[in-house]
């Protein structure tokens, strides 16, 4: 649903599943988001707060933003994204480095820019 309304108003967007398999890891999927200059918009706020997961967005120079309007339904979200998307293209436009926003119901605030300081941090499994 969220999809059909943001084509509706002219966006061209893509779902991850079109691309990639669900359980692809966040650091290889990035790796080509950042290779194509696709800009990400995802529900998930724990990619900020993950290292790895910040690490490899952010060494990928991709741009994100993340929705963090709690409990909407994907039609709601889409009609947030839309009010906003003029905001979001100022914030792609004057960012020339990588980073995360927060896209909240009225504003577009970036949030992560830095690298996060990985110490011996891996992949849970990885040896």
């Amino acid at each position: 649903m969220i999809f059909e309304k943001l084509r509706d108003a002219g966006l061209k967007v893509e779902a991850h599943h079109v691309h990639f398999k669900h359980d692809t890891p966040d650091e290889n999927w990035l790796e080509v988001v950042g290779e194509k200059k696709w800009i990400v918009f995802t529900s998930d706020k724990m990619i900020g707060k993950r290292k790895l997961q910040l690490s490899s967005l952010l060494n990928a120079r991709v741009k994100a933003f993340v929705l963090v309007t709690e409990d909407l339904k994907d039609a709601e979200n889409a009609e947030i994204v839309i009010k906003l998307i003029d905001k979001v293209f100022d914030m792609i436009q004057e960012n020339n480095k990588p980073f995360i926003a927060k896209i909240r119901k009225d504003e577009v605030v970036l949030w992560k820019e830095d690298q996060p300081v990985l110490k011996g941090l891996k992949r849970k499994g990885a040896k």
